[in-house]
Parts: C-alpha cells; structure tokens; sequence
C-alpha cells in the first residue's frame, strides 16, 4: 500500500496550537516564528470533526466500534485502537530518510527519530483510520473556558447557584505617572516605596472598597516599555480601567500603548490626569485636551487627582462604582459558582516563595475553589495544598470568584515550568492527568516540526523503498528507545552565528517578558530559561554551552557561585528588568 506524500490542506489549516499551548511553548522552549513554522491547529479539531467524517452507513453496529481519539495520538495507541500492525500505520503516514521519519502536513514538515516518537493530529488519525475502512470519533480532552452563550445558558436557567463577584480594575499608564502610588493610597500601603529603582516589575494586587458595600481588585501593571505582554493581559481579563497620566509629562509612548489596549477589549475607561498638586492649571488643561484626541477616550470621565495626597481620590471611587454597577459591566460580574461549573481562572504569575515552593496567582473566574482540588495549569496537575488572599497574605478555605489568590500546591506531574497567561482549571484526577498527556503530545508534535532551512534541505534527499520502509519501522520497534541519539550532528550554535546564553529570572512575568526582548535580538538563542535561584544545572549547561547566566532578582549561592568561577562562567544579576536587558544588549553587541 502506499502513503500518501502528504496531506489535504482541507484537513489542517497551518494555523498555531492553541493560545495557551503558543503561550507555554514560547516562553518555555524558544518556539518562536519565524524559527520553525507552527504546527496544526488542534484547536480546529473538534470543529472540524463532525462535518468531515467520512460518510459511513448507518448501522446499530457502528457507533460502539468508533474509538475516541483526542487531538494528538500516538502512532503505536493508534494502531492498537485500529487493531492493525504498526508498520503498516507508519508507512501510511511517513517516508524513510536519513534513518529518521519524515511527515508532511501541507507545507509543514515534521521529523521523528523513532516509531514511538510519531505523533499524530487527530484529522491525519481519522484519514489513516479511513484508508483502511474504519473509523474514529473525536473525543475533546481540553477545558475550555465558559464562553458568553454559555454563560447566558448557566444564569437563566433555574437552580443554577450565580453571584455578583467584586470589579476587576486594571490600572495602566506610562511607567513613574503614578499607578503604584494611586494603589498605596487605596489601601494606605507603601508598595512603590519598595520597587527597585521604583519601577513595577509584575503585576501587583490591591483590593480596596469603592464603597461602604462594594470592594474591588486592582491589578497594578508595569509601565517600562519591556512590559507590553502584562500590560494587554491585565487589560483582557478586567472590567474597567484606570488610565493614569501624569498632569507634568502629558501622554507619552506607554500611555498611547494602553490606550491601544483599552480600545482593543473595548473596556469602560477612567482617565486620571495625576500630580495635580505639581501640575500648573495650563499643563493640567492641556492634557486634558490632549486625551480628548484619542478615539477611545472621547466620552470616557477624565478626572483630575493626586495620588499622593489623595485629592479627588473619593471622586475616584464614585465613578468607578457608578461604572461597576452599569448594565453592561454588571452582566460581566456574574459568575457561576454551583457546583454545575468547575472553577477556572487564570494565572497572572508565578512565583518561587520561600518555604512554599512554586505559587501561582490566580484570578479565580468561575467556582468555588477549595483545598484538596486537582487543577491543571499550562503543563502543570496540582493538588490544591493552601489558598491565601494575594493581596492580605490571610490563609483562605476556599476562594470564590473575583478574588486573586495564591495557590500553594503539590506538583502531580513532571513539569516544572511555570504557565502564565495560562486558564487555570479544578478538575476530577484522571482528567487532569489526561489534559497534561495531551499538552505533552502537542509540545512533542510542535518540537518535531524541521527548522525552515532543514524543512528546505529535505527536498535533495533520497527516499527509500518501501520494503525498507517496512525493515526500519520493525528495527525501530525494537530499539523504541532511540539507539540513534547521535545519528546527527546538529550545527552548532557558532556555525549559525548564535550566541547562547542562560536566563533566569524570580517569576514567569518576568521571564516571559525578558524572553521576549531576548526573542527580537538577533544573533542570540536562550539555551535554557527558568524560574528561581540559580542552580548548578544551570552552570553546568553554561559550562557545556560556554555561554554566560543573565538572572533578574535571583541569587547565586555560595555552591554555584564557587563552580562557575571555577570554570569561567560569567554570571550577571541585576534588579531591574531594563538593566539585565542593558546587559544582554551588551554581551549580543560584543561590548
């Protein structure tokens, strides 16, 4: 029988994995574009599932002997499900070349060293499935999050627990107009006194009272020009905004930013012009009219206030209440919390916390979430340990919607890397455990994907017959383990004119947005990225890689700081994000 040299584009769209899968892949593994193509959705599986299925007769018979297949398998699970011998499966979706097998998905190209690496897109199972006349269902592994018709479904219908959460504002502006401040005072706290160089580095958490009978969360995001992820994520997941601008600088390129993202999610907005008790009355009337010349703030309330001595601060408050409790935003505050809906939220950071190990922050969303629940996260199955309020530090039974919390937990799976922007889902164990084989199954397929010149190189290489087809696949059945490790020398990193290096940083905020920095400079490849102090692991690569550690407010203990002086490893920690970024600018420019 012969395979087919490579599939419809009808089947797959050469569309990214899904968000949150592109998300993780990039802050974890350097997938970036333009480096490899991005592989087959699998987020048009289910969608595509139903209307092209291949047209079977109708039987009584039919429907028990359709096995589910998720959105990625594996070519050995396949051919047990399909009851066939493995080569044959191989051969139908894969040519030998170079001792290695080779798939092709449209325009994209994949390589896999063994038989037991092979991977499979649910719409190439359900095609092999077909060619040999059986068939297979699609079975959807992955939470999703309640969407708006859902959600309109859960509260009209009877005897569905609902409960109107507490506001999420997000305040955003130009890095040093205020926000931080604007927060203190809220709360009478002294977080901008404590920031390095008083720039903020993470989102920060506030919950204040607007009124006697309405609290609400602020999410403090970052300023510095580096920040833009956290700044569109905290825009995503509020109700409102608060833009701050400061009444002695106008609207400067990060106030024009979050401007951007306030159109963009299309929230209510409350301008503030701050550090009126600073400002002339001329500087404070001209940025009020240079605000009213942005479309979307032409209607918006423009206030005048000093975050620092709390003028109009309760004039402040009043709008933002009168806002929450607006029809539009008021419908967005209801959130489900019967036991119909598991609890869901997202991850705004994760942090390594002394004596607790690995904690994210979580925006709770939907449910009620309490100790002892399994959860998945990015790559992450967790057993709920503790829930403390992320704003008091108050140890909490449960959290309910609207609420961040930091979640203590106990790690169910192998992966330690920390998931940001990631949905954050309670979930019954043994589906847990499947959302994270199915996670693993997709990094696995993406990281298979050749490199753009390889994919290109492939076109000058000779495929063998189909009997050695059928003697290799048998050889590799038997040696599943990857005997062949070095079959190939990779080019190294000098050859392509990379320079390697380590990076660390305290939290996966702010690694994400190092890397993404790291990601736009040319001539650099992060060999390895993490979250925590740094390791002798981390030496150890940068001793094999000859290549230096960049860590943001991380330390080098005694241990690792003797080895890498040992062996010559450069190590530069910094405290502020813009000054390690400085430093890798220097180290790609060779200065």
């Amino acid at each position: 029988m012969g395979r087919p040299a490579s599939i419809s584009s009808a089947l797959l769209p050469p569309s990214a994995l899904p968000t949150p899968f592109a998300g993780w892949l990039t802050a974890t593994r350097g997938l970036r574009a333009g480096r490899r193509r991005p592989p087959p959705s699998a987020a048009a599986h289910a969608a595509a599932a139903a209307p092209e299925r291949p047209a079977v007769a109708a039987s009584s018979r039919r429907a028990p002997q359709e096995p589910p297949v998720p959105s990625f398998i594996r070519v050995r699970e396949l051919a047990k499900l399909l009851k066939l011998p493995v080569d044959d499966v191989v051969k139908r979706v894969t040519t030998r070349r170079n001792r290695r097998f080779h798939m092709t998905l449209d325009d994209d190209r994949f390589e896999f060293k063994t038989v037991k690496e092979i991977v499979l897109p649910f719409e190439l199972a359900r095609d092999v499935a077909a060619q040999f006349g059986r068939a297979v269902r699609f079975e959807d592994v992955e939470p999703a999050p309640l969407d708006a018709a859902q959600l309109r479904v859960l509260r009209s219908a009877t005897g569905i627990e609902t409960a109107t959460r507490q506001p999420v504002i997000a305040v955003m502006g130009h890095v040093d107009h205020g926000k931080t401040t604007l927060m203190d005072t809220l709360r009478q706290s002294r977080i901008a006194q404590s920031e390095a160089h008083g720039i903020t580095q993470k989102i920060n958490i506030c919950q204040a009272q607007l009124t006697p009978e309405l609290s609400a969360m602020f999410l403090d995001t970052p300023g510095h020009f580096h920040f833009y992820r956290m700044r569109n994520s905290a825009a995503q997941l509020a109700d409102l905004v608060v833009l701050m601008v400061a009444a002695d600088e106008g609207c400067l390129l990060q106030t024009e930013e979050s401007i951007g993202a306030v159109e963009d999610s299309g929230l209510p907005v409350v301008a503030c012009i701050n550090k009126i008790d600073i400002a002339s009355p001329d500087q404070i009337a001209a940025v009020r009219e240079e605000l009213r010349s942005f479309v979307a703030l032409q209607r918006c309330p423009i206030l005048e206030i000093s975050a620092k001595t709390g003028a109009n601060l309760d004039g402040l408050r009043d709008e933002l209440a009168a806002l929450a409790a607006s029809a539009r935003v008021l419908a967005q505050r209801q959130a489900v919390v019967g036991r119909e809906v598991a609890p869901q939220g997202i991850v705004l950071e994760s942090l390594q916390v002394k004596g607790r190990g690995m904690v994210l922050r979580v925006l709770l969303q939907h449910g009620v979430l309490k100790k002892q629940d399994h959860f998945v996260a990015g790559m992450i199955h967790g057993v709920v340990r503790s829930l403390r309020n992320a704003d008091s530090g108050k140890e909490l039974s449960h959290a309910e919607p609207g609420v961040v919390v930091d979640v203590v937990f106990a790690n169910k799976s192998k992966n330690v890397d920390a998931p940001i922007e990631f949905g954050f889902f309670a979930l019954p164990e043994s589906h847990a455990k499947r959302v994270i084989e199915q996670r693993q199954l997709a990094m696995d397929f993406a990281e298979s994907a050749l490199p753009l010149e390889d994919a290109d190189e492939e076109d000058e290489t000779v495929e063998t017959t189909q009997e050695e087809d059928v003697a290799a696949s048998r050889e590799h059945e038997d040696a599943a383990d990857g005997e062949d490790e070095d079959a190939s020398t990779p080019t190294s990193l000098a050859a392509q004119g990379l320079k390697p290096i380590v990076v660390k940083a305290d939290g996966a905020g702010s690694l994400a947005t190092i890397q993404d920095t790291v990601d736009e400079m040319p001539g650099l490849k992060t060999v390895r990225l993490g979250i925590g102090h740094i390791t002798a692991k981390d030496v150890d690569v940068a001793i094999n890689k000859d290549c230096p550690i960049f860590g943001f407010k991380v330390r080098l203990r005694r241990r690792e700081q003797k080895l890498a002086a040992a062996r010559g490893v450069r190590v530069v920690l910094r405290s502020t994000i813009h000054g390690l970024l400085e430093e890798i600018t220097r180290f790609q420019q060779g200065t």
